[in-house]
């Protein structure tokens, strides 16, 4: 009798045969094209044919202690099953769906599987013919140099396998927001938390997960930037912003990233705990210890310079020239690579509202472009470097090769997408041993409420959906908003009833605005993160029409009271005017005096517009009779709103002059300049968010809407396959 082996034999249904051998579904003989997880979820059901098979039995055999979107990639094969079987859930042949319950394959089956005890053959003996031992040794040689050429021939020309992540570990569970770049000593990771007030701790966690504990930095809102080579030091950047913004505001790659990263203080912090000291009078964007042991690299404005831990020997080394058109272009995220040759950065360009990595020398020779994405990190063995990217509108995680195997062999340098959600995924970090990627796992969401101010107290608004940009009909009866964070544009009434989404991706929407007589809404959108342009559609739905054909930026949409005209800002270029259109001609004129200025309003009754400064967020006032602007609140503030009768402008008060670390919404009153309090925006309970930065409305009371941030955001680790 033969050896026992474990044989598959034809699976047989219908006009179908299915090769367990071969991992083939054929039909009358032809091959069908279905593979990977749906093949598998086939042959399953096949193994259990007639017999409900649950989706947590499912999960269990194919996604074990995986980090996936289960019913995504469940759903998604199911119907690929039966779309390749020509089957439906309605009416089906094959596979049948049983509502909570699980899957069952209903046709008949002929044959199956011979368990591994069971022969397939009989195989006669034969006996071997002597040989002589000179002829052995020379078959031995042959498969020897045979092999060995193989060996060589594969290194050579086959196409070398990718890394791929092969299991996903939560490390955090706490419910914080969290915000990196993240530092790790082998045992420990450190990164930052962003608590409602807002206050940022720095906050650290077991390479193994568990508890995560506040260090004590006695600074008014530390921001961690790095750890020192020999673990014993942090260092600290003393942030006063009031959301997570500064360090991280360019790594969201938004409209509004060309904001400049704000200057702190750069302190060095004991791990140990104690005092710490800072790092002479220097004030940074973003910094780093550089590769000698006493050195720090850090960039402000366009420059990338060096400075002695004692704060002394300070020399610029790198400046980075600013776009045509006035963008900024602060480098920040500032990594070496193991061998201290060359480092890279992370560079916004506004102009193509773009992140990109730059390499140069360790002295600042040799500057030039790598790829697009942000805030990278070599492997401990220099082999790859890892970053994030926007993809489809979400962040992933991709690895780049850094070694050549042969020499003269051209190096792969293609990018290889690491993560692919259902998680944004940011700041990166190997692991020690390498074998790990650690990074900030953030599912995305918001809950819209309104505060009433005869209760003082916030509840859902529109059922609490995940939306900001809300905009209202001028009868109040309809109402559009912005879906967070896909950036698709809804329209319903003010009762959620006569739902209907009105765009759909690629085409990303932000801030849009009813026409008067309600038939139409202009927005802003941009095609995969190009230009923002203006675009309109009827409130009715159908197909949004681009304005101007020119690829110029174009913010802040609003109609004139009258419908005839547009009003739009630019805030991408820090001169750029404020610019009106006719819709009939086309024509386009700025308003005189309004260079510098973004975010425009025109007021209910036609006569005023009222605009933030790109310099010191100030708010202004044009009165259009007399073509003049004067300063109607001279302090820091965003989001200015008219109210619905015109005789006051809501805004963002960001001044402090009590050093409150929090900002509240109040109102302008034109009559007379008074400036009243309406909420302190902490107490919404949690961070308020948005796309682009925290964003508040306004109801058709005037009563101020927030985006409440609802999101999870935990560290997880990755464990990697590296070839």
């Amino acid at each position: 009798m033969g050896e026992a082996a474990k044989v598959a034999r034809l699976v047989r249904f219908g006009t179908f045969e299915v090769d367990l051998r071969s991992a083939e579904l054929r039909k009358a003989g032809v091959k069908l094209k279905l593979t990977g997880q749906p093949f598998q979820v086939l042959t399953i059901l096949l193994e259990r044919r007639g017999e409900v098979v649950s989706r947590e039995e499912l999960q269990k055999r194919l996604w074990p202690d995986t980090f996936v979107d289960v019913d995504h990639n469940l759903n998604t094969a199911i119907n690929k099953i039966r779309e390749v079987l020509g089957d439906s859930a309605e009416s089906p042949r094959y596979v049948e769906t049983l509502p909570r319950r699980g899957y069952r394959f209903i046709a008949p089956v002929e044959g199956g599987v011979f368990s591994s005890d069971q022969l397939i053959e009989e195989v006669p003996p034969t006996k071997a013919k002597r040989r002589p031992l000179y002829f052995g040794l020379a078959i031995l040689g042959v498969a020897v140099a045979t092999a060995a050429t193989l060996a060589l021939w594969r290194a050579a020309f086959r196409t070398p396998s990718t890394p791929k992540v092969l299991r996903f570990t939560k490390l955090t569970n706490d419910g914080q927001g969290k915000f990196g770049p993240m530092v790790t000593d082998g045992s420990r990771i450190y990164f930052n938390e962003l608590l409602p007030g807002p206050r940022n701790l720095v906050v650290q966690v077991s390479v193994k997960g568990g508890e995560a504990t506040s260090l004590s930095v006695p600074l008014t809102l530390p921001v961690v930037l790095d750890l020192s080579r020999d673990g014993t030091e942090l260092l600290v950047a003393d942030s006063v912003l009031a959301n997570e913004v500064g360090i991280q505001i360019q790594v969201t790659n938004s409209m509004l990233a060309n904001v400049a990263l704000e200057p702190h203080a750069v302190w060095v912090q004991p791990v140990a705990g104690g005092s710490p000291h800072r790092i002479g009078t220097i004030l940074v964007a973003d910094a780093r210890f550089g590769p000698s042991t006493n050195s720090i690299i850090y960039g402000i404005g366009h420059d990338i310079s060096s400075v002695s831990e004692d704060g002394s020997s300070s020399r610029k080394f790198l400046s980075i020239d600013d776009n045509e058109g006035g963008s900024r272009s602060t480098p920040f995220a500032f990594r070496f690579s193991p061998d201290a040759r060359v480092f890279r950065f992370t560079q916004y360009d506004s102009l193509v509202d773009n992140l990109t990595i730059m390499e140069a020398a360790a002295d600042g020779a040799g500057l030039h472009k790598m790829f697009g994405g942000c805030c990278g990190e070599w492997t401990p063995d220099g082999r790859y470097f890892i970053f994030q990217d926007r993809h489809e509108g979400r962040l992933d995680l991709w690895a780049v090769p850094e070694e050549r195997r042969l020499s003269w062999r051209k190096r792969d340098d293609k990018p290889t997408q690491l993560t692919a959600g259902p998680l944004d995924f940011r700041y990166p970090l190997p692991s020690k041993d390498g074998k790990e990627i650690f990074a900030i796992g953030t599912s995305r969401r918001a809950e819209l409420v309104r505060y009433d101010a005869h209760t003082s107290q916030f509840a859902p608004f529109l059922s609490g959906i995940s939306a900001e940009h809300v905009a209202f009909s001028r009868d109040g009866q309809w109402v559009t908003y912005i879906s967070y964070p896909e950036g698709t544009l809804w329209r319903c009434k003010v009762d959620g009833s006569e739902r209907i989404q009105l765009t759909f991706p690629p085409l990303r929407a932000v801030l849009p605005r009813w026409s008067p007589d309600g038939k139409q809404i202009a927005f802003n959108a941009t095609l995969s993160y190009k230009s923002w342009n203006i675009y309109l559609i009827s409130s009715n739905g159908g197909t949004a029409e681009r304005i101007l054909p020119s690829d110029q930026i174009q913010t802040d949409v609003n109609w004139s009271p009258d419908g005839k005209s547009l009003l739009f800002g630019s805030l991408i270029f820090r001169n750029a005017p404020i610019y009106t259109i006719d819709l009939m001609t086309k024509r386009v004129s700025s308003l005189p005096g309004s260079s510098g200025f973004f975010s425009p309003r025109w007021s209910p009754d036609g006569r005023h517009i009222a605009a933030i400064t790109m310099a010191h967020r100030r708010l202004m006032l044009f009165d259009l009779s007399t073509q003049k602007w004067t300063e109607a609140f001279g302090s820091e503030m965003a989001w200015e709103q008219w109210s619905h009768d015109g005789r006051y402008i809501y805004f963002s008060d960001m001044h402090n002059p009590a050093q409150e670390l929090h900002y509240r919404v109040v109102r302008l009153r034109l009559s007379d300049g008074l400036i009243e309090s309406i909420v302190d925006v902490q107490n919404v309970g949690r961070l308020t968010t948005g796309s682009f930065a925290a964003w508040f409305g306004l109801a058709p009371d005037d009563s101020p809407l927030f985006a409440r941030d609802i999101s999870t955001q935990e560290i997880y680790a990755l464990e990697v396959d590296w070839p």
